[in-house]
């Protein structure tokens, strides 16, 4: 199968490692005719996208990936699922949505910020402030750890490969120390905010998920991911069939793995490394991005 898009990335607008022109340019160099950034909770980083996009010859669309860690769907254990919904086309100035955008934007901030003054506390963090981070990190509004890892970094306080030691230590399972100051919004109320908002919505990496199709498909799903490194071989094809079977759009793309991740100056055994992948193996084909593109199902 022959990949045209990669239609799930991120930039150093939510937790990627290229800022959107970056990332531009190592998609048109890895093969790609067209990208989406889809940064998480956010949509800040998508007008450096085009612009680059434009300059390269290089088709894109705008998206972003919504977190629902409390699902009202519940697995057979009777705990709530997590999914991820990617919207495409919507307008981020509708004000739901806007709103909504902000507040995400303000949750994550908050948490890196508090985690942020912890780690002054206990001497993990020295010699940078937190006006200084939101600083260097101007333009960004969801600040996370790796704009902290960022500014510290232009200022010499810390090599790559202290990142994961200072993830481990400050962040990670911390977060959830961390009393959130918004909410995330439910899988349904998700769906139809996209939807309100003009744009399609897509079930992002459904492994071990597909069972939950129907159900999402009611509440106004319209499409799901395919080629992503966690949809194993069988789901797929499931998958596959499914989406020619209920008319649904097919995306995928290479999110934080891949040349388009960023990451890969990080790593010191690159091919034994978690963000390591062969090129042009995640994505979508040319007839079913167009599909999206064009909101138009072809087949």
């Amino acid at each position: 199968m022959e990949l045209y898009a990669n239609l799930h990335t991120h930039s150093k607008h939510s937790d990627g490692g290229y800022y959107p022109r970056e990332l531009a340019r190592a998609a048109k160099a890895e093969g790609y005719g067209a990208i989406a950034v889809t940064d998480h909770d956010t949509a800040t980083g998508y007008a450096e996208l085009k612009d680059e996009c434009d300059k390269l010859g290089l088709e894109c669309i705008f998206g972003v990936e919504f977190s629902s860690p409390s699902s009202m769907l519940k697995d057979v254990t009777g705990l709530a699922h997590t999914f991820h919904i990617v919207g495409f086309h919507f307008d981020p100035e509708y004000p739901a949505m806007k709103q909504y955008l902000a507040d995400m934007g303000v949750r994550e901030s908050d948490q890196t910020r508090v985690l942020f003054e912890r780690g002054v506390k206990l001497g993990l963090i020295s010699g940078i402030t937190w006006d200084e981070v939101l600083e260097f990190n101007k333009g960004i509004a969801w600040i996370c750890n790796e704009q902290l890892y960022d500014a510290m970094y232009a200022k010499g306080l810390i090599t790559h490969d202290k990142r994961q030691w200072y993830f481990r230590e400050l962040f990670g399972d911390h977060r959830d120390e961390v009393p959130p100051c918004r909410d995330f919004k439910q899988e349904y109320e998700i769906i139809q905010l996209i939807k309100d908002a003009g744009g399609i919505a897509v079930l992002a990496h459904p492994h071990n998920q597909l069972q939950y199709m129907d159900a999402l498909m009611e509440m106004g799903l319209e499409g799901l991911e395919i080629w992503h490194y966690e949809v194993d071989e069988s789901e797929r094809e499931a998958g596959l069939r499914l989406a020619y079977d209920k008319g649904l759009y097919i995306s995928g793309g290479s999110d934080h793995r891949g040349p388009c991740s960023g990451y890969y100056e990080r790593s010191v055994d690159l091919k034994n490394s978690r963000c390591y992948m062969e090129p042009m193996t995640c994505g979508t084909t040319k007839l079913h991005f167009e599909e999206i593109r064009d909101r138009k199902i072809k087949r």
